[in-house]
């Protein structure tokens, strides 16, 4: 093995591990300055992949664009082909995820032979999911027979397990997203992957535990992921499991790491994790009496979804906005209302959320009436994005 692919090899060892930062970040340097490292596709393929996992988007994205120069990946389908996956997983991770479709699904309807089909389609669904093009996304599952009991032996199955869950949660099929983390989380620690750069499953998982109020391990998995997040140290990794543990906690330390994982997420350039961070420490400014706070926060997430074209996001934060303006309150939930609209968006029926809340079925159908006129939605399946992660 030639040095330059064996120091590929081990820094992308090191980054599953999650230990080494600085050493990963120096070896991809030195084995993408070298001429033959860079014309073999899976040394040069391995060494950008390690510098997502660092965080350095831009150190990745110039290599990719010097790349883009260099003739042998000029004049190589196949090296065309990881260069475009490269630059999608940029374009995904910076938060321009209409780029990343667009890239994505021009590499589909190529099908190539060489082409790694199942992370191409799990960065895909990723994307649609920000993009919130969900039956898209579950298009592109069926279309490519992901959906159901995945084989052990399926290429990149966690990446694919990864992205189903996101599309779980972002349709409120928060126990079936739970499930698809957990798989997720196992086929990882087989490998020895425990890096949350890799895949944050842990964070997301707790996220779908609190919206279907399993508390104990939403704090569990969440505290987990933020130890081996600081481990690795990327203002990503940090920021992102910050958020986890602070809609976990859900105490008076919540607003300050909402904060910190704010600051955390624009300093890793991770605008959709961003907006959500943003979203929800607005929401909870708000709830908190601090409408001039929240609303602040909450225009940051409509700056942030126009700035890199976000629709849905833009959509998302439009009503939000429309209650913390509403001079008499008139828009605002009462305690009842929230906690009925909760219970729906985990999905009780109406009269489990009755017997829940001792309540007649009645009284639960005229409160979600007057949650839906006040969140201005049409009907329980828009509450996924109309409240925030969790109940409060």
């Amino acid at each position: 093995m030639r040095p330059e692919l064996r120091a590929a090899v081990q820094s992308i060892g090191l980054a599953n591990l999650g230990v080494g930062r600085a050493v990963v970040t120096e070896q991809t340097e030195w084995v993408l300055e070298s001429d033959a490292a860079r014309s073999e596709a899976h040394c040069a393929w391995l060494a950008i992949l390690a510098l997502h996992y660092t965080g350095d988007l831009v150190s990745a994205d110039a290599q990719c664009e010097r790349l883009a120069r260099d003739p042998v990946w000029a004049g190589s389908d196949r090296h065309q082909e990881l260069l475009t996956l490269l630059r999608a997983r940029s374009s995904l991770m910076s938060g321009d995820v209409a780029r990343a479709a667009e890239l994505l699904k021009a590499l589909l309807a190529r099908r190539a032979p060489t082409l790694p089909i199942c992370l191409t389609v799990a960065w895909l669904i990723e994307a649609l999911v920000h993009l919130g093009e969900f039956d898209q996304a579950h298009q592109v599952l069926l279309d490519h027979g992901l959906v159901g009991r995945l084989g052990s032996h399926l290429p990149d199955r966690v990446h694919v397990l990864a992205a189903r869950g996101a599309l779980h949660m972002a349709a409120g099929q928060f126990r079936h997203a739970i499930d698809d983390y957990t798989a997720c989380g196992r086929i990882l620690a087989t490998l020895n992957v425990v890096n949350s750069a890799v895949v944050p499953w842990r964070s997301r998982a707790a996220l779908g535990a609190l919206a279907v109020q399993r508390y104990d391990l939403a704090l569990a998995l969440a505290e987990d992921e933020l130890i081996a997040a600081r481990k690795w140290g990327s203002a990503r990794g940090v920021g992102t499991a910050l958020h986890a543990v602070a809609m976990a906690r859900r105490d008076g330390t919540s607003p300050a790491l909402l904060e910190e994982a704010v600051q955390l997420l624009e300093l890793g350039h991770a605008r959709s994790e961003l907006m959500q961070a943003l979203y929800d420490l607005g929401m909870m400014q708000a709830e908190r009496k601090d409408v001039v706070g929240g609303r602040s926060r909450l225009e940051e997430v409509d700056e942030v979804a126009h700035a890199c074209g976000n629709a849905f996001w833009a959509r998302r934060v439009k009503p939000a906005l429309a209650r913390l303006n509403d001079p008499d309150g008139s828009r605002v939930l009462t305690r009842q209302e929230n906690k009925i609209a909760q219970l729906a968006r985990a999905g009780y029926s109406n009269r489990r959320i009755a017997e829940t809340l001792f309540l007649a079925v009645r009284t639960v159908e005229f409160h979600l009436s007057s949650v839906y006129r006040k969140l201005d939605i049409s009907g329980r399946q828009e509450l996924v994005t109309a409240l925030g992660v969790v109940a409060p």
